[in-house]
């Protein structure tokens, strides 16, 4: 036999061949298959008396390796001739494998590894290759061709367990889910391909129990437009995110638990950008650059909605069905934020012990009793009563105790209530900010400072109001009473021109850690006003007023002034410190001794509105709650109906909004 030399680091080749991934090793052969224009694949396992798997064998009837083809085919490691081509040799199909590591990866089956293959060279000629690897000597492989008289082409793979490793994972319940999952794309394309996994054909059409393709875009490029297919498996649990140029091709897979722990599912994502470097990237997931890291965050975001869908519809589903049967057990329409909040719970809870709750009339609506008078009267013992009446297993009975043991379910009502109203506050407060017509209605005294007197929380928990509209003088004395020093005889404050100063919102806070004395300061401008040098200066002058006025001085006092603005211009953008450029810091004076520290920032209402809706997201996400329009300016208009011009948020939601809320 002839030697055939891998062109591959060495480290490389020895670090592919050690690999121990059965499975992974056989999807590797098998895509190698298909990339070599099979019809038929086949996957054979061969068992000892003992049960022990002894080889593992896979067979296709494709184009075969000829002796022109054996260095291009087996010589590169990182870089095979497919990725040159996007085709396959016929140009029956595209191709999948672009590193050429496959058969490497072989030797996670066996100690020795054979391929024989039948084929026609390119002088027209039958021949037939054999090429034979070891993996105490992962290179060079040894290989020969003579001529041929066989009919067919074809490859036959044989791995030889001589060193009886375990190979128990290629016949877990799960491989099977896997390898369906893993060519399912490809399957579903392509009817002439078969696949056969130990007898056992991969037949995803038969195991799908829902198939959405969904368009996204990249918050990087939203020109650029990926396509993302969410399969939903009605058996296993598998969970994988699959990248890939286009329809059929996937060539990085990535686990999905962390995207939906719940459901068995596949997503195959598909952008025409993707080139070696951005897939690569994707196996840093988050912390990849963009664009890896763009399609990443917009592949999280459409299957975590989708999901969040499909839950939502199921419920209302269910829920419609016991509503229909007189079994529900409430009869009338909720009348208070609480009373909506605990419906909602016992919406999630009952919705989510479906297969426990008893098919029976009676025993349905005695079970659908019991957990509401668990949520009204005994919220602490419903995981007793549910696993004494629901028959729920012990590892959901323990999870809803801990739960529990550290919260009451009293508690998480209150807290669902306050995250659901703070949601629909944000979507009402950004129509206020941004709708053409509404906007200009709007003023910054009249409407926004009345409002964000009673949702200060918007600019961070830690800040408690204290005076508003009340100028510096007061201002100061909101200081000095947190400073603990007497306010009866304050002179007045004045501007660095000599005029008195009049702040819209003063917010102040006395922080707990090493006693100081926080203050937020926050200038409101109305919509549509775009801050330029007029603004920055007033909001310097009163940074001014706290530097120098001696009044003032302490070492124990923090003042954070905040331009808040529908946008800004160049001016402003130019004064931002690159330091603190994402936090909109322009001003920052050196801190001296006796002097508080002080900060000023120019932010924009769009950056405050999405750093809240983030703050929000995890909890809003787990509630599966996400206000409508509709929704937001109900809960504007019900809260500050006094605070807000007559015919503001009057006009109809579009038909979407109306359609969405009323699924919520």
């Amino acid at each position: 036999m002839r030697d055939l030399p891998l062109s591959a680091g060495g480290d490389l080749v020895t670090r592919l061949a050690r690999e121990r991934d059965p499975v992974r090793a056989v999807v590797e052969l098998v895509w190698n298959a298909i990339d070599a224009e099979a019809d038929t694949v086949r996957v054979q396992l061969a068992r000892s008396d003992m049960d022990a798997i002894e080889s593992v064998t896979v067979e296709d009837d494709g184009h075969g390796i000829t002796s022109d083809e054996v260095q291009a085919t087996f010589g590169r490691i990182g870089g095979s001739w497919k990725a040159l081509a996007t085709r396959s040799k016929n140009d029956k199909r595209g191709l999948h494998g672009k590193l050429g590591e496959g058969r490497l990866r072989a030797f996670a089956l066996g100690s020795r590894v054979t391929w024989e293959s039948e084929g026609v060279n390119t002088a027209g000629e039958r021949e037939r290759v054999v090429i034979e690897g070891a993996k105490e000597r992962a290179e060079p492989f040894g290989w020969d061709a003579v001529p041929s008289s066989a009919t067919e082409t074809g490859t036959v793979v044989t791995a030889l367990n001589e060193q009886d490793r375990n190979l128990n994972s290629l016949i877990s319940d799960t491989t099977l889910n896997t390898l369906t999952s893993h060519f399912a794309p490809v399957l579903l394309n392509d009817e002439s391909l078969t696949v056969i996994f130990d007898g056992a054909k991969l037949d995803p059409a038969d195991e799908i129990l829902d198939d959405t393709t969904v368009d996204v875009e990249l918050d990087s490029d939203p020109s650029a437009v990926v396509l993302v297919r969410i399969i939903e498996w009605r058996t296993g649990k598998h969970r994988a995110v699959y990248f890939g140029e286009d329809a059929e091709r996937f060539v990085v897979e990535a686990s999905g638990s962390e995207v939906e722990s719940q459901a068995a599912f596949s997503a195959y994502v598909t952008w025409a950008g993707f080139d070696v470097e951005s897939l690569a990237d994707l196996g840093l997931g988050d912390m990849a650059p963009d664009p890896a890291g763009a399609v990443w965050r917009a592949t999280r975001t459409a299957v975590k909605e989708h999901f969040a869908s499909r839950r939502r519809a199921r419920r209302r589903d269910q829920i419609d069905e016991w509503k229909s049967k007189g079994i529900y057990p409430y009869k009338e329409a909720p009348a208070t934020e609480a009373d909506k909040a605990e419906r909602a719970v016992f919406d999630i809870v009952s919705s989510a012990l479906v297969p426990q709750i008893p098919k029976r009339k009676d025993g349905a609506q005695l079970t659908l009793n019991l957990l509401r008078d668990a949520l009204k009267t005994d919220p602490e013992n419903l995981a007793l009563l549910v696993s004494e009446f629901v028959a729920l297993s012990e590892q959901d009975r323990q999870a809803l105790t801990k739960l529990l043991s550290e919260t009451t379910l009293a508690g998480i009502i209150r807290s669902a209530n306050l995250v659901t109203s703070r949601s629909k506050f944000l979507a009402g407060l950004e129509h206020l900010l941004f709708d053409p017509d509404d906007s200009k209605k709007v003023g910054e005294r009249d409407h926004l400072h009345k409002i964000l007197e009673h949702e200060l929380w918007i600019f961070g928990e830690e800040y408690h109001f204290m005076n508003s509209e009340r100028g510096l003088t007061q201002m100061l004395r909101t200081h000095l009473k947190l400073e603990g020093l007497p306010t009866g005889n304050v002179e007045p404050v004045k501007r660095w021109d000599g005029k008195s100063g009049r702040v819209d919102l003063h917010v102040a806070a006395k922080s707990q850690e090493h006693d100081r004395v926080r203050h937020l300061v926050v200038e409101l401008k109305a919509p549509g006003i775009t801050a330029g040098r007029g603004e920055r200066d007033q909001i310097e002058d009163y940074v001014n007023v706290v530097v120098k006025t001696s009044a003032f001085a302490s070492e124990r006092a923090i003042w954070d002034f905040i331009l808040v603005v529908t946008d800004y211009d160049d001016v402003i953008e130019n004064s931002f410190k690159s330091e603190g450029r994402e936090l909109g810091l322009v001003l920052e004076p050196d801190k001296k001794p006796g002097r508080p520290t002080v900060r000023a920032y120019v932010r924009r209402w769009r950056d405050i509105i999405d750093e809240n809706k983030r703050r929000l997201d995890f909890v809003s996400s787990s509630l599966e709650f996400d206000p409508s329009l509709a929704e937001g300016l109900a809960f504007i208009r019900n809260e500050y109906a006094e605070m807000l011009p007559d015919d503001v948020g009057t006009t109809e939601a579009s038909s979407g909004d109306e359609q969405r809320a009323a699924l919520l």
